[in-house]
């Protein structure tokens, strides 16, 4: 059990730590994908710088002499730019010239779209696409730069472009961004691991206080379950052997841990409620009459009543209360029918009465386990779940001869003990 606590917590810091590296994810791919964008935008910014001269001397010498000569100067210059197409525009927003390497009108169709307005402000205005084909991926800017000169702030025209980045800058710029979230998540990730150990430590004591507790719990079951065997049969032996076949029961039908938890803590108290019984009806040697057998069915009432004072044995209740329901109905206390009557104390039904059977008692010798087993059989979809008496019969020779073997309440609760290991903190 103390190493299901180790996994509780592994698992915990694990949830916590995939959900905080997610939120890290997302916030840190977020925060590269604008830092990758801001760096596009100042290399356009940078690489646009080198038109200013050659548009500020087509201003001064304005005519149509110069204009194929600027127009050439820029073109040139494109051959080795990331600029596949630039358009100037003096300070009016009159277009003056446009250059490109590409299709332009085919390019602006394919990157700009209807509604993109040219603004040809002192900023600088950008707009990026990512455009996908066969071979690679490019990532395409249509950014608008304003033109000053000497330090002024007032724009003397505009450079409306559209800037493209390959997709080895990408991939690069891609890299370096994966390479900045996986220092993040490899951050969390050794800190999950250090801190495991750190909480393991730090929880030492509660786990000591859980187990100490565990212990007290389990005494207490095995000091309630032997005052009452101790009225009703002068042995605790019968406590520990229908908790062992309850267990061996649920673990083949592959119940889960809180539930055989349950079953284990409804076994060893299912007749509880006897104490409230007086010694003149439990310990008559004859058959009960009517009123003493109605008597002695309210046991199953004040065992509810008993346990129903602690939160601790609240899940015990369906054993203590249903133990004595038969599947076609004509059980007690409630008449329950078939799968209404919990699934616990239809197992227990079935290994309560079998060990009954192949038990000494004051009244009777103990049956064979082949007489034993036959009576189940006979009870099947009567006094029991037929399904569970079909697992049962599968395991019940191994199960009723390893018990043979043990002759002492020393041995059976040991044998008990290592059973609830897995259940309980031991």
């Amino acid at each position: 059990m103390k190493n299901g606590i180790h996994k509780i917590v592994f698992k915990r810091l694990l949830v916590a730590s995939s959900f905080i590296a997610l939120i890290v994810s997302a916030i840190t791919l977020y925060i590269e994908l604008e830092r990758i964008e801001k760096n596009v935008v100042h290399m356009a910014y940078e690489e646009s710088r080198q038109y200013v001269d050659f548009y500020n001397q087509f201003k001064q010498g304005q005519s149509t002499n110069n204009l194929p000569i600027f127009k050439k100067a820029i073109k040139d210059k494109l051959k080795n730019s990331h600029f596949i197409i630039l358009e100037f525009y003096n300070d009016k927003h009159d277009l003056i010239l446009t250059v490109g390497t590409v299709n332009i009108n085919k390019i602006k169709d394919a990157l700009i779209s209807k509604n993109h307005k040219v603004l040809m402000d002192s900023n600088v205005n950008y707009k990026t696409f990512l455009v996908h084909n066969a071979l690679e991926n490019e990532l395409y800017m249509d950014v608008e730069i304003p033109l000053t000169q000497n330090g002024s702030q007032q724009a003397s025209g505009f450079l409306k472009g559209i800037y493209r980045v390959s997709s080895t800058e990408i991939n690069a710029m891609l890299y370096e961004a994966v390479l900045v979230l996986a220092h993040y998540i490899a951050t969390i990730i050794f800190t999950t691991l250090v801190l495991y150990p750190i909480i393991i430590h730090l929880n030492k004591d509660l786990l000591k206080s859980a187990n100490a507790l565990s212990h007290a719990n389990i005494t207490l079951l095995k000091v309630l379950g032997g005052a009452i065997a101790k009225r009703d049969s002068d042995t605790n032996a019968h406590n520990y052997r229908v908790t062992i076949y309850a267990i061996c029961l649920a673990q083949a039908l592959k119940l889960k841990k809180p539930q055989i938890r349950a079953l284990i803590k409804g076994a060893f108290l299912h007749d509880v409620g006897k104490i409230g019984i007086s010694d003149n009806i439990l310990l008559k040697p004859g058959k009960l009459d009517d009123k003493e057998f109605k008597e002695m069915q309210r046991h199953v009432i004040y065992g509810v009543d008993i346990i129903k004072h602690s939160e601790w044995l609240n899940d015990a209740v369906d054993v203590v209360k249903f133990h004595h329901e038969k599947f076609d109905g004509s059980g007690y206390f409630r008449g329950l029918v078939g799968k209404n009557i919990p699934l616990n104390a239809r197992i227990f039904a079935i290994v309560d009465v079998f060990d009954a059977l192949t038990s000494i008692r004051p009244y009777k010798k103990a049956f064979s386990y082949a007489d034993s087993i036959n009576i189940l059989r006979k009870g099947s979809g009567s006094h029991f779940d037929p399904e569970l008496i079909q697992v049962f019969d599968q395991i019940a020779e191994d199960h009723y001869l390893q018990m043979s073997i043990i002759k002492t309440e020393k041995g059976l609760s040991k044998k008990l003990d290592l059973l609830m290991k897995d259940y309980f903190i031991l």
